[in-house]
């Protein structure tokens, strides 16, 4: 009997700093915790050999940690840092290409937590095991193994893994849909289905400081091409169509409701403003909402450049990011809207907007955001707001291994930490106990675990704040590494 089953991206998955690993601290694993359910053999989700996909940056601190220290010299960033850091990506590259990591699982079922990151809408109802392979083979081309190179088309070989994870013939064609369908003719119930799509469609903008925007002419070309459903050839742009957007988000909602029962309640997600967190850094002057101009996580706010002489945004380019991402939300609501009672919507668009740190006039108290979002949902005694400093969203620093800000965001500054994703645990689960979902409750959610957990909280990098330092002078390899994650 399914009681939960998740459809979305990395956000539903659990990616945390660069990588997708810990499968078992995804929210969605933490929310069926709380309703009861033994994880991995009452709620099924997939596991991934090594430290993961693309690159864990937190692993590969810890890794390079043990051959330099606590410290990084000038010698060492110049000599030592390159060779471990290929040394690292090369064992990667072997794990997922032609060790354990490219092999079948020995679960043969279907998985409960069906995301995968970097999914857009469109991918959702397209991409199979079989669309993977060609994915794969085209991407690697004739050079198996790649010198400094991560494992070719890394975000296909993880949903190969999820949707067809023992390499079944007769699954190769199966989507999130179709086994979500397989879910639900097997068991003949589904109590809850979560639905969180849509940041993928606009979260490439931030991730490469740079604005594709699909405008209605594109559009038509992929039409006339026969490419208007090709995942990949939308993937020339990072900013979706509205239009398009719709469409697909229409398709994808009647194709769900067609294939749940009646007494399903679905749960789904807005999109956040991708905008806000961490992954980028305002530069010059500051409106009270907007920054002229928008350069990487690590780009110095002293900087003084007009406009920057690294890649950017402006601030123009940030409000029409964000003004498409509303245009998402509502068009989400309206095709939700339509489906009765038993679809709700879960404004996780309107969580990070209330924490917001810059946004809400909290510079000076970074941790007041999470504080007042914690005492307007009834929770003035939550057990994050007793961390210190109180957690934000602001981008993860350290001093010699120990946090002084951040804390809700991981390092790769655009994916939640153990404990940011309890947080969205905590949403859903009240949407869900609103909804009359037997057993939801948000109390339950197991929060002394939850933060024992969050190993960046434990036990922050020691290497964390030199390579910040560093990272401006390395604006390359941080290009390189952020450009798998779109």
């Amino acid at each position: 009997m399914a009681k939960l089953v998740a459809i979305g991206d990395s956000l539903t998955q659990g990616f945390q700093s660069g990588a997708i690993f810990r499968t078992d601290l995804a929210y969605p694993a933490l929310m069926a915790r709380a309703l009861g359910l033994r994880v991995p053999s009452e709620f099924p989700i997939p596991s991934f050999a090594g430290s993961g996909l693309p690159v864990n940056i937190e692993d590969l601190l810890r890794s390079m940690e043990q051959s330099l220290g606590q410290e990084i010299s000038s010698w060492e960033w110049v000599v030592r840092l390159p060779t471990l850091l290929s040394q690292y990506v090369d064992r990667v590259e072997d794990l997922y290409e032609r060790g354990a990591g490219s092999r079948p699982a020995s679960y043969g079922g279907c998985y409960h937590n069906l995301a995968v990151w970097g999914f857009k809408v469109i991918d959702s109802m397209t991409v199979s095991s079989d669309y993977c392979d060609k994915a794969i083979n085209r991407e690697e081309g004739w050079l198996e193994d790649d010198f400094f190179g991560l494992p070719a088309a890394p975000m296909y070989r993880t949903a190969k893994q999820v949707l067809n994870p023992s390499f079944q013939a007769q699954k190769s064609t199966w989507t999130q849909l179709h086994n979500l369908k397989a879910i639900v003719q097997r068991d003949e119930q589904l109590d809850a289905l979560i639905l969180w799509l849509g940041s993928n469609d606009c979260l490439g903008t931030v991730i490469d400081l740079s604005l594709k925007d699909m405008t209605a002419a594109d559009v038509q070309q992929l039409e006339q091409k026969g490419q208007i459903n090709d995942p990949q050839a939308r993937r020339d742009w990072n900013l979706t169509n509205p239009a398009l957007f719709q469409r697909d988000f229409t398709a994808l909602v009647e194709t769900v409701a067609k294939i749940i029962l009646p007494s399903t309640k679905v749960f789904v997600g807005t999109v956040p403003h991708v905008t806000i967190p961490p992954i980028t850094q305002g530069l010059g002057e500051f409106d009270g909402k907007y920054f002229e101009y928008y350069g990487s996580f690590f780009a110095s706010p002293y900087n003084t450049s007009n406009p920057p002489q690294r890649r950017h945004l402006t601030k123009a380019e940030v409000i029409a990011i964000d003004q498409r991402v509303d245009t998402f939300n509502q068009i989400i609501r309206d095709v939700v809207g339509s489906q009765g009672q038993a679809w709700t919507i879960v404004d996780t668009g309107a969580m990070l907007d209330a924490l917001a740190v810059k946004r809400n006039n909290s510079t000076d108290a970074p941790g007041l955001p999470l504080i007042e979002y914690c005492r307007r949902n009834g929770r003035p005694d939550h057990p994050l707001l007793s961390l210190e400093p109180v957690p934000s969203i602001l981008r993860f620093t350290t001093h010699n291994a120990t946090r002084l800000q951040g804390g809700l965001f991981s390092l790769d500054c655009i994916h939640p930490t153990t404990i940011g994703y309890g947080l969205i645990a905590e949403e859903f689960l009240t949407a869900m106990q609103t909804a009359g979902v037997a057993g939801a409750d948000p109390l339950r959610l197991d929060w002394p675990d939850i933060i024992i957990h969050d190993t960046l909280l434990q036990a922050p990098p020691a290497l964390w704040d030199d390579i910040l330092t560093a990272a401006e002078h390395n604006a390359a390899l941080w290009d390189t590494l952020l450009s798998f994650m779109t």
